[in-house]
C-alpha cells in the first residue's frame, strides 16, 4: 500500500461497527457467537478454547479464521485441533514441545553432573598418586638409586598422562553441553517470544501486552511518575474487510500498528489487544500530553489516502478513535484498560475519528 497526503478518519471494533444498543456492552454480541460455537462443537470453555473462538469470531487473523472454519466444516474442531491451530498461528509451544525442552534440560543436567563426578574421581586418583610419590620421596626409605627413582617417577608420569587426557575429555564434554544448552536457550527464547507476539502485526499480543502493562504500572508506582494508557480502534474496519477482502484488511492492521508503534516515542510501546484494537502505553506522560500524542498520530493517519500497491486504486482514508486513561496508584492492567475503553466508546458516540481522555 502507498500513501497520499490528505484528509479525515473513522473507527470500529472486534465485531466491526460496534454500537452499545439495548444489549449493553457491544462485545456481548461477540460473546454470543463464542457461546454458540462452544455449544455446537461441544468444546469445554477452557481459556485456550475460548481465546481461539473469540479470535475466530472477531476475525483477528484471516489465516486463523480459515483454519478454524475448515475444522468446523469437517466437524474436527476438538481440543487437539484447537492446540494445533494455536501452535501454528501463534507459535505457542504445546505440552509435548514444552515437555521435550524440559527433558532435554534434564538430560543436559544429568550429563553435566556425571561429567563433573568423573572429573572429581580422576582428580582424586591423581591426588593420591602425587601424595604417594611425595611420601616415597620424603619417607625413611627414599629412593637411592636411579632404578628406584625411575620406579617412583613412572607411576607419577602415568597418573599425569591420565589426568591430562581426563582434562581434555572434560573440556570437550563441557563444550558439547554448553553448545546444547545454547540451542535449548534459543529454543526457549523463541517459544517465549512467540507466546507474546501477535503473528499478524509483529506487535506484542494480548498476553504479552498485559504483562508489559503490569510491569509499567509497577515501575510508575515505584518512581511516582505518570503513566497513560490508550485504546485505539480502527474506524469502520468491517467495511474495509467487506469491500477489499481480509488480505488487504490484514495489511491495514499491519500498517496502522506500525504507524502507532513508530509514533509513540522511544519510551512508549504498542500492542494488539485483538481484532482492530490496539493499546498504547505511554510512560511519563500525563493525560493531556498523551492525548496530544495520540491526536497527532490520528491526524497524521487521517491525512493520508491509502492506495492498493498492486494497481494504485484508492482505498480511501483510514481513521481511528482512541480513549485514554491515566494510571491510578491502585490500578491493575485490566482496570486502567477498562477506563480507557469507556473513553473509547465516548469517542465513538461523539462521531469517531477523535481522541477522548478519561477524566475520572
Amino acid at each position: 500500500m502507498t500513501m497520499e497526503q490528505q484528509g479525515p478518519l473513522a473507527a470500529d471494533s472486534a465485531l466491526g461497527e460496534r454500537s452499545a444498543g439495548p444489549l449493553g456492552h457491544p462485545q456481548l454480541l461477540l460473546f454470543d457467537q463464542v457461546r454458540v460455537l462452544l455449544c455446537a462443537t461441544g468444546l469445554p470453555p477452557l481459556p485456550d478454547v475460548y481465546d481461539l473462538l473469540w479470535r475466530y469470531a472477531g476475525r483477528d487473523d484471516v489465516q486463523l479464521s480459515a483454519a478454524v472454519a475448515a475444522a468446523l466444516a469437517t466437524g474436527s474442531l476438538d481440543l487437539a485441533t484447537v492446540t494445533a491451530i494455536r501452535a501454528a498461528h501463534y507459535g505457542e509451544a504445546g505440552p509435548a514441545a514444552v515437555a521435550a525442552m524440559v527433558e532435554s534440560a534434564r538430560l543436559q543436567t544429568d550429563r553435566l553432573s556425571q561429567t563433573l563426578r568423573d572429573g572429581q574421581a580422576d582428580l582424586a586418583t591423581y591426588g593420591r598418586a602425587i601424595a604417594d610419590g611425595d611420601a616415597a620421596l620424603n619417607g625413611p626409605t627414599a629412593p637411592a638409586t636411579p632404578s628406584e627413582l625411575a620406579a617412583l617417577i613412572q607411576p607419577l608420569g602415568a597418573a599425569t598422562s591420565v589426568m591430562v587426557a581426563a582434562n581434555r575429555r572434560l573440556a570437550a564434554e563441557l563444550a558439547e553441553v554448553a553448545a546444547e544448552a545454547a540451542v535449548l536457550r534459543n529454543r526457549l527464547h523463541a517459544a517465549e517470544t512467540a507466546a507474546v507476539t501477535d503473528a499478524l502485526t509483529g506487535l506484542t499480543n494480548r498476553r504479552g501486552l498485559i504483562d508489559e502493562l503490569e510491569a509499567a504500572l509497577a515501575t510508575a508506582r515505584e518512581a511516582a511518575e505518570p503513566l497513560s494508557v490508550a485504546i485505539v480502534d480502527i474506524d469502520f474496519f468491517k467495511r474495509v474487510n467487506d469491500r477489499w477482502g481480509h488480505a488487504l484488511g490484514d495489511e491495514v492492521l499491519r500498517f496502522v500498528g506500525r504507524h502507532l508503534a513508530d509514533g509513540v516515542g522511544a519510551g512508549g510501546s504498542v500492542g494488539r489487544l485483538g481484532g482492530e484494537e490496539f493499546v498504547a502505553v505511554l510512560p511519563g506522560q500525563m493525560i493531556d500530553a498523551a492525548t496530544r500524542t495520540l491526536d497527532q498520530l490520528r491526524g497524521a493517519l487521517a491525512g493520508q489516502i491509502i492506495r492498493r500497491t498492486a494497481d494504485g486504486v484508492s482505498m480511501g482514508r483510514i481513521t481511528f478513535s482512541a480513549g485514554l486513561a491515566i494510571a491510578h496508584p491502585d490500578d491493575s492492567a485490566e482496570s486502567v484498560i477498562a477506563r480507557a475503553d469507556t473513553a473509547l466508546y465516548a469517542a465513538k458516540r461523539m462521531g469517531r475519528d477523535r481522541v477522548i481522555p478519561d477524566r475520572s
